[in-house]
């Protein structure tokens, strides 16, 4: 996702604090939703999706700080260019979601300069902010999960509860 910007806007040496701080937050974004899905227990589950809608918030900002920066226009949810970058890589079975994918695209495709940055960014925005919100559902999901089952070590404990007060042969 992001690592496709990350280098072709902080190109000079004394920016390279701020490119490794998008591209740990982007990874941790993902790494946690990845950690989070395979874990058992639902609160380190919801622990680990917190970290990752944070860390989506945090790469969110920079983006934002770069359109900002650059007196960019920050594009409409239903921007023509927008819903045309959409229709590119999720209409497309030839063109998938993956890094290098994405930065081939930005590479090949990039109109002069400034403009294709400008277009990257929004893009970028657009799906943390789409990842935010299904984020966010997924964390209701498993909070609703949480209150209805119990928690990992709470059904651990009734399990163990039952056998030992189960009739033994």
């Amino acid at each position: 996702m992001g690592w496709t910007i990350v280098p072709l806007y902080y190109k000079k040496y004394e920016d390279h604090r701020q490119r490794d701080q998008i591209k740990q937050a982007l990874r941790s974004h993902k790494q946690n939703i990845v950690e989070g899905s395979s874990e058992r227990s639902l609160s380190s589950k919801l622990k680990l999706y917190d970290v990752a809608r944070a860390s989506g918030a945090e790469a969110r900002e920079d983006f934002e700080d770069i359109l900002r920066l650059e007196g960019w226009t920050r594009w409409d949810k239903n921007d023509s260019r927008l819903v045309k970058l959409r229709q590119t890589f999720e209409s497309s079975p030839s063109i998938s979601l993956s890094l290098p994918s994405i930065s081939t695209w930005a590479r090949e495709t990039e109109p002069e300069g400034r403009d294709g940055l400008e277009e990257i960014v929004n893009y970028e925005l657009d799906l943390l902010i789409r990842c935010g919100y299904l984020m966010d559902r997924q964390i209701r999901a498993v909070e609703e999960l949480h209150k209805t089952q119990g928690g990992y070590n709470e059904n651990l404990m009734k399990k163990r509860l039952d056998y030992r007060n189960s009739p033994k042969i």
